[in-house]
């Protein structure tokens, strides 16, 4: 029997709820700055209140919906796969042999360059401090996703590649 091992990874939620609150407070200022402006004897707040309005709620929108989504990467065998979950429903996102990955670590580490084909990113932090690159071939052409591994995923990984 070969290798399995796997991870979910989720946004965090507390983070969101506070950028949702700096957002709307941002907005309001804004908002009242707008209204003092006048053009031609005309406030423009009557028409950038429901603008931004608009822009606020598209923002919250986004930050909501991007927090049902979440990623599972397993291991299995000699596969590394990858999961999309949303709600209750899963997808296969990547599905690649370990052997295939010809470079596994963080983009400041990376000393060949290639010529990549398509960038793919599985990760759900809005910032890049912890994500991993990831280029394998795929065919005749090389591909690249970013991918948030814990250090054991890490480590199961290069066990197998070293096999």
């Amino acid at each position: 029997m070969g290798t399995m091992y796997k991870e979910i990874v989720a946004r965090r939620r507390a983070p969101v709820v506070v950028g949702i609150f700096i957002v709307m407070a941002l907005m309001i200022a804004v908002s009242n700055i707008m209204e003092q402006i006048q053009i031609a004897d005309y406030k423009i707040g009557f028409i950038t209140n429901p603008l931004i309005f608009i822009a606020t709620f598209s923002i919250i929108g986004f930050e909501v919906f991007r927090c049902k989504v979440s990623y599972r990467y397993s291991i299995i065998a000699d596969q590394l796969i990858i999961h999309r979950l949303k709600d209750k429903e899963q997808n296969v996102e990547e599905n690649i042999k370990l052997k295939d990955i010809v470079f596994l670590g963080k983009v400041k580490d990376m000393k060949e360059q290639f010529d990549i084909a398509k960038t793919r990113r599985y990760v759900c932090s809005a910032l890049c401090l912890d994500n991993y690159c990831c280029i394998y071939k795929d065919g005749d052409k090389y591909r690249r996703f970013y991918f948030q591994p814990s250090s054991n995923l890490i480590n199961r990984m290069k066990k197998v590649m070293e096999k």
